[in-house]
């Protein structure tokens, strides 16, 4: 997805950094890519499984909207991620999905990198538009229990767990730091569409600790790296420091943020990496993802465009909304009602003198346009609206009223108030009822949708004995 910094194509909103002048503080990569998860984390967030089909249709959706980079999976053990991407590839291939839409497979390093390969060569497609996130350990915790479970796996390695315990940190790190530079010269054996360097846990470990893995990447020819927050414990303080500083220090280096919404900051970490220079981020759909979840595609894209004046070319942005009731019925996983951009009633204005300003001044109090992102503002009668919003609504809709004989007064809006509402409290009470059982059902649903490790062990035990 290519997207010109500056400046904003004709006709763009100049978005409020260029109005309060911090839009100049800001060097947006070029060409930004927006790498979707929804595939992969999203699903891996639903307690269903979704079908092949069924996630085919849903990324086509999201490729159509424009997106052109799509993380498919874990390889090369779950079998689902495999033949999601051959249908993927097929898809392409039909003309179904554009020709320039890349997926990327997730690997660990070593024996299982060796695996994917095999797995990749099996599907007997051409792998031009796949990518491989290779992935390694950086922080403490990540290198002493991760990095050895890696290795375990290994044939040749002869593994000493007590020896490993004993060490300290600083030689952990030297035997990590070793072992991969020995093991990147193996990437260049894939010929696909390229390698990608995913480094766990970065924002947890020093900038110090962390620019050797970077240095590696370099060295051996790895373009794209791939920073990770693992436990979303990354805090806005950091970005300058672990992204900003890494891309004017590699600048033939590509950078990439993957987020978690743990404490709420994704979204804002997000655009504040692409805001020193990375090369992308990743996002999904209704911000599903492990856990919190990942950044919102609408949230980022939207505060890119409005707030930064940053577009993306060929983006539509008119499918958000059409996306997010997508995943959720694709995932069985509902947005909340009020979630930014794509939220049911995000774009809702109870009658009163905010309807009147937003009359007069549409982005007063929202600055995103409904229609923009596929979404209709909604007006309504509610507790905030009282007889000043009443009053309000008889003069919108004066013509109507004047057909009944109605004038619209202060004394005709205090007249109606009382029966309006009652009327309003009566469907209030109604509704309120369906909601609630609406809730539990889907609470229980969702309970039901959980498939235990209990009942995986006595499903194998069941098999085994019949």
């Amino acid at each position: 997805m290519n997207l010109p910094a500056q400046p904003s194509p004709e006709g763009a909103p100049p978005g409020v950094a260029a109005s309060i002048g911090i839009r100049d503080q800001c060097t947006f990569h070029a060409s930004i890519d927006l790498m979707d998860e929804t595939l992969r984390e999203g699903a891996e967030r639903s307690g269903i499984s979704p079908t092949l089909d069924e996630k085919y249709v849903l990324g086509r959706a999201i490729a159509g909207a424009g997106i052109r980079s799509m993380v498919v999976g874990m390889f090369p053990d779950v079998p689902h991620s495999i033949e999601l991407l051959r249908v993927l590839l097929q898809g392409q291939r039909r003309g179904e999905i554009a020709a320039d839409a890349r997926f990327l497979v997730i690997s660990h390093v070593g024996e299982t990198f060796r695996e994917t390969l095999r797995v990749l060569d099996s599907l007997d497609e051409p792998l031009d538009s796949v990518s491989i996130i290779v992935i390694h350990s950086v922080s403490d915790q990540q290198i002493r229990h991760l990095f050895p479970k890696i290795l375990m796996r290994a044939p040749e390695v002869a593994w000493d767990s007590e020896a490993w315990t004993a060490a300290s940190n600083e030689e952990r790190r030297a035997r990590n730091l070793d072992w991969l530079d020995g093991f990147l010269p193996e990437t260049k054996r894939y010929r696909g569409g390229g390698i990608v360097l995913g480094l766990l846990d970065v924002f947890r470990a020093h900038p110090a600790q962390v620019k050797p893995f970077a240095e590696l990447a370099a060295r051996h020819g790895i373009r794209q790296i791939r920073l990770v927050d693992t436990a979303g414990t990354c805090m806005p303080q950091q970005i300058p420091s672990y992204v900003g500083d890494f891309v004017r220090s590699f600048p033939t280096n590509e950078f990439y943020c993957h987020f978690h919404d743990d404490f709420g900051m994704a979204t804002g970490n997000a655009i504040a990496a692409l805001a020193v220079g990375a090369r992308g981020v990743d996002v999904s759909v209704g911000g599903f993802a492990n856990r919190a979840g990942h950044p919102a595609l609408a949230e980022v894209a939207m505060a890119l465009r409005d707030l930064y004046g940053v577009t993306l070319p060929g983006f539509r942005y008119s499918d958000l909304c059409a996306l997010s009731r997508h995943a959720e019925r694709t995932y069985g996983l509902i947005e909340r009602a009020t979630q930014p951009i794509t939220g049911v009633i995000t774009h809702a204005v109870l009658a009163g003198i905010r309807t009147e300003l937003m009359n007069e001044a549409r982005t007063i109090f929202d600055v995103i346009d409904p229609a923009v992102v596929g979404a209709t503002l909604k007006r309504g009668f509610g507790i905030r609206s009282g007889k000043d919003g009443m009053l309000r609504t008889m003069k919108a809709y004066s013509s109507l009223l004047a057909e009944h004989g109605i004038e619209p007064t202060k004394e005709a809006a205090d007249r109606y108030f009382g029966e309006v509402f009652a009327a309003w409290s009566a469907r209030s009470r109604t509704v309120s009822q369906e909601l609630k059982c609406a809730m539990d059902r889907y609470h229980l649903a969702l309970a039901r949708a959980e498939f235990s490790e209990e009942e995986v062990v006595q499903l194998i035990c069941s098999k085994a004995a019949s």
